[in-house]
C-alpha cells in the first residue's frame, strides 16, 4: 500500500530536483522508484547501516534517511548523490512521505476493513462495532460498483478511480483485475443516475489509460450489512452480462431481467427445453445473417416494416426470411407467443455455449 501513496509524490518530487530517487520497505524491497531501482546489495547495506535517529547517511553514491516509529524500521528512502543538495532533499522528502504516511494510514484501514466486509470475513454484529472505531457511517445508503480490467494489476485505474471520487466514498482493490468502488448515494436512489457514474467511470478511464473496462453494478443497501449483497449483485451482473450482454461495458444486476433466471438453471434442464422447442432442426442452423435480422426485428418489437427499413431490405424479402425461420424451427415469430419463445431460446443457447461444463 504504501507504494501506491509514495509514487505520485516521487514523480512530482522528480520534475523539480531531477534525481534518482526510491523507497525501500523494511525487508530491502523497493517499493516505490524514479529510474532504475538501487541493486539487492545495496539495499541489504542500506538496512543493515540505517541510522535510527532519524539523520541521513551515505552509501555508495547515495544518500538514505530511514523512518520508523516505536524503534521499529518502517522504511528507507534513497536519493541519488551524497552533497550538501541530497542531504537536504532528502530531509524534505522523508518529512513529506511521513506526513502522508500518517494521513493516509487511516484510510487504508478502513479499505481493509471494507474489503473484509465485502467479502463476508465480518461478522454482522462487529461491523457495527469496528465501523464505529473506524467512524465509518454504518446507515449512509452505498452502492457498489466493480470495475474490471482485463489486464493485471492496473494499478493506473485505481489511482484515476481515487481521484474521481471524494473521501466519503471508498476505492478498493479485491485483485488483480477487480477494483470496487463503494459509493454513497443520495435518497431516493435514481438508476439513470446511478448509470451516469458508470458511464463516467468508463470514459474516463478510456480517455486517460486508453484503456477499456466492464462496470458492474450491485443494487442500493440502506446499511453497511447490505454491501455484500450489493457486491455479489455487481459480481453476477459481469458474469450474466458477459454471457448475455457481452457488446455492453455497464451491467446492472437488475437490468439482466430473464438472464438472471436462466444462470440459475442446470445445463441439462436447458439442453431438454431447447429439444423440446425446436423439433424440426437444432437453433444452430441458423446462420448469421438470419440472426441478425431475428435481433432487429425483436429491436422493432416485431415491426416488420420498421425492420426492413434499419435491415435496408425490401419488405417481402424480410417476409422470406421470417418464413424460412418459421420452416426451420416451427415458429412464427411474427406471433408474439413464438418470439417469445424463440427468445428465450436463443438466451439459453448463449448460456449452454458460454457454460459448457456447468452442472
Amino acid at each position: 500500500m504504501l507504494g501506491q501513496i509514495f509514487q505520485p509524490v516521487l514523480e512530482q518530487m522528480k520534475s523539480v530536483i531531477h534525481r534518482e530517487m526510491g523507497v525501500l520497505n523494511n525487508s530491502g524491497a523497493v517499493i516505490a522508484s524514479i529510474d532504475e531501482p538501487i541493486s539487492e546489495e545495496l539495499a541489504f547495506d542500506a538496512l543493515t547501516n540505517a541510522v535510527s535517529n532519524g539523520r541521513a547517511y551515505t552509501l555508495d553514491g547515495y544518500t538514505f534517511i530511514a523512518i520508523g516509529a516505536r524503534n521499529m524500521l518502517e522504511y528507507v528512502i534513497y536519493i541519488k548523490g551524497t552533497g550538501p543538495e541530497e542531504q537536504k532533499y532528502i530531509v524534505l522528502l522523508s518529512v513529506s512521505l511521513s506526513n502522508l504516511q500518517l494521513h493516509c494510514a487511516d484510510k487504508y484501514d478502513k479499505s481493509s476493513y471494507l474489503k473484509n466486509v465485502l467479502l463476508g470475513n465480518i461478522l454482522p454484529g462487529d461491523v457495527f462495532l469496528r465501523s464505529g472505531e473506524l467512524q465509518i457511517d454504518t446507515e449512509i445508503p452505498r452502492l457498489v460498483y466493480i470495475i474490471q480490467t482485463a489486464k493485471e494489476h492496473e494499478m493506473n485505474v485505481q489511482h484515476v478511480l481515487q481521484n474521481m471520487f471524494p473521501e466519503q466514498d471508498f476505492v478498493i482493490s479485491v485483485d488483480n483485475h477487480n477494483i470496487v468502488l463503494i459509493k454513497a448515494i443520495n435518497q431516493p436512489f435514481n438508476r439513470d443516475a446511478a448509470r451516469k457514474i458508470a458511464h463516467s467511470i468508463v470514459e474516463t478511464i478510456s480517455s486517460e489509460l486508453m484503456l477499456q473496462v466492464y462496470v458492474g453494478i450491485g443494487t442500493p443497501t440502506d446499511s453497511l450489512n447490505d454491501i455484500a449483497r450489493s457486491f455479489s449483485e455487481a459480481q453476477l451482473a459481469l458474469e450474466i452480462g458477459r454471457v448475455f450482454d457481452d457488446n455492453h461495458y455497464i451491467l446492472s444486476y437488475d437490468t439482466m431481467g430473464i438472464g438472471r433466471l436462466i444462470y440459475q438453471l442446470p445445463s441439462k434442464l436447458c439442453e431438454l427445453f431447447l429439444d423440446e422447442i425446436f423439433k424440426k432442426e437444432s437453433i444452430d442452423v441458423l446462420d448469421e445473417e438470419t440472426l441478425q435480422t431475428i435481433y432487429k426485428f425483436f429491436e422493432n418489437n416485431l415491426n416488420v416494416s420498421e425492420t426492413s427499413r434499419q435491415l435496408f431490405v425490401h419488405r417481402n424479402t424480410l417476409v422470406y426470411r421470417l418464413d424460412k425461420i418459421e420452416r426451420l424451427t416451427g415458429l412464427d415469430l411474427r406471433k408474439f407467443d413464438d418470439a417469445v419463445v424463440f427468445k428465450v431460446a436463443i438466451l439459453v443457447n448463449k448460456y449452454l455455449n458460454a457454460n459448457p461444463s456447468k452442472f
